[in-house]
């Protein structure tokens, strides 16, 4: 299977947990165009610098294909010879996207697929309508909708079309009445490398919580931690090696919504075997990632008070049979097993 993987070389979790899962895969030929530099061994600090994390978890993994380089050159000439065309940021690849449709045989029109990363609960083109509508009302006639379409952040389908919850509660609430989730709707989750799943034994673990807070109503646990503010870098540990030993010492783990539902952070703590504590988890709709987190495999909460209690009323055993179904939720959320799922879904629709 040969993948033509599109990208803007802007950083996302999502794609590039997708892109690292998909290389992992045998019998794949994965050409990313441009060239993903942040992904590859060589990856300058520079580059690594500009990812969200700095470089940590997902990024300077891989080993080049020589084999591959050839590729990038005339790529768009030889577009019709692919199995699979991935657009990975359609924001600022949707005149791009455009293009290649119209150039695709009728036959490979249904092998182009979208990934969208992003907070924002509307797919494109309903986010950040007022750009849209000023520079490139164009691309409202863009045929998006009949490619498959891959979503990490979903709330309803009104969110879909820009009517969120948050900024038109009223035309969200009648809107979520008529409109359907479109056919060629997914979902996708981010995603973590085998290799840094580590298991170690709850009763290894020394410290209460990972040295890291991101819910405000728990700064009195935190005493030597300001909350870590959103959009904001404000790293707590020195390097990805002092994270996750922090993180490896830990039995609990603070994660919460923040731009969206879906963090790297809930896959980086349940790899190290420390159990999330997951504020408003019943908030999150079930097509929304992260999927399948429950009462069995983390520790949902409410307030600071809800979760102490149910951190005290638990045994030793119950806690470690949280964590043993932690283990076995995270072993599904590798970057090669929702590589295989993604691919999955388009096989079979």
């Amino acid at each position: 299977m040969k993948i033509l993987f599109l990208n803007s070389t802007i950083p996302n979790y999502v794609t590039d947990g997708l892109f690292h899962g998909l290389r992992s895969i045998p019998g794949i030929t994965v050409v990313d165009v441009p060239r993903l530099d942040y992904m590859y061994c060589d990856a300058s600090m520079q580059a690594l610098a500009k990812t969200g994390s700095k470089g940590n978890t997902l990024y300077k993994l891989l080993q080049d294909v020589p084999e591959i380089k050839g590729n990038r050159t005339f790529w768009y000439e030889n577009i019709n010879e692919y199995d699979l065309i991935i657009v990975s940021d359609i924001f600022h690849q949707c005149d791009l996207f455009h293009s290649i449709y119209n150039k695709l045989h009728r036959s490979k029109k249904s092998k182009l697929c979208i990934v969208d990363g992003y907070d924002d609960v509307a797919m494109f083109p309903f986010f950040n309508i007022s750009y849209n509508l000023r520079i490139r009302p164009w691309s409202y006639l863009y045929k998006t909708r009949r490619v498959q379409y891959f979503k990490r952040e979903y709330q309803n389908a009104a969110s879909l079309f820009g009517f969120s919850k948050e900024r038109f509660p009223f035309y969200n609430k009648i809107f979520s009445r008529f409109f359907k989730r479109p056919g060629t709707v997914y979902p996708i989750s981010m995603s973590i490398p085998q290799i840094h799943i580590k298991y170690i034994p709850f009763k290894n673990k020394v410290n209460d919580f990972v040295a890291y807070n991101v819910d405000k109503d728990l700064n009195d646990l935190f005493d030597d931690r300001r909350i870590a503010e959103l959009g904001k870098w404000q790293p707590a540990f020195n390097d990805q090696f002092e994270y996750f030993s922090n993180v490896e010492k830990s039995k609990f783990g603070i994660t919460s919504k923040r731009a969206g539902w879906d963090c790297l952070r809930h896959y980086e703590y349940a790899a190290k075997g420390t159990i999330l504590c997951f504020k408003n988890l019943a908030n999150k709709d079930l097509l929304c990632a992260p999927f399948e987190l429950d009462e069995t495999n983390c520790i949902p909460y409410f307030n600071k008070e809800d979760l102490l209690r149910k951190i005290r009323s638990k045994s030793i055993m119950e806690l470690e049979s949280i964590q043993e179904q932690q283990y076995k939720w995270i072993e599904k959320y590798t970057t090669k097993k929702v590589a295989l799922r993604f691919l999955d879904n388009l096989l079979s629709n």
